[in-house]
């Protein structure tokens, strides 16, 4: 079995903490004690909004792959993000497992896995599941977990 539990862990904390030091230094530009002009709030509030929206979007997910009785394998995940979380999962026979991509986007900062199953017609291609909040080393293990069975065939 491979998961990211601890790096998911650790990235939801580091988000939740950042966002909330950004959010207590808007409340606080609004107080007298600090004077703030408007652009400043502005533009807190924007960075506010930005990084919720890439924390959402960015494919920070908590991912576990298991075999199941030698036969099938379990791919399940959820977004980290807090708000609309949905837990999702999906079962590929291992003998029908075709193949497996690694995409990267924004500059390195976000990646996405995904699973190829062999069909009658050709190839069926799963969703992407995000592998953000997975470290490189995590990511190495699954991707040679991932090619291990479908060597496996």
């Amino acid at each position: 079995m491979i998961s990211n539990q601890k790096e998911s862990t650790r990235t939801l904390l580091t988000f939740s903490g950042i966002w909330a030091g950004l959010v207590i230094i808007f409340a606080l530009s609004f107080l007298e004690l600090f004077p703030s002009p408007i652009w400043m709030r502005i533009v807190l509030a924007c960075i506010i909004g930005l990084a919720a929206l890439f924390f959402y979007l960015g494919g920070y997910h908590y991912i576990q792959l298991e075999v199941k009785d030698n036969k099938d394998l379990m791919v399940k995940y959820y977004n980290l993000f807090p708000v609309g979380r949905k837990f999702r999962a999906f079962q590929i026979p291992i003998k029908n497992l075709h193949h497996h991509e690694v995409k990267y986007g924004a500059g390195g900062f976000t990646s996405w896995l995904i699973i190829f199953q062999r069909m009658q017609g050709g190839l069926a291609k799963y969703p992407a599941v995000g592998l953000s909040a997975m470290s490189n080393k995590g990511r190495q293990e699954m991707i040679k977990y991932l090619s291990k069975l479908e060597n496996k065939q």
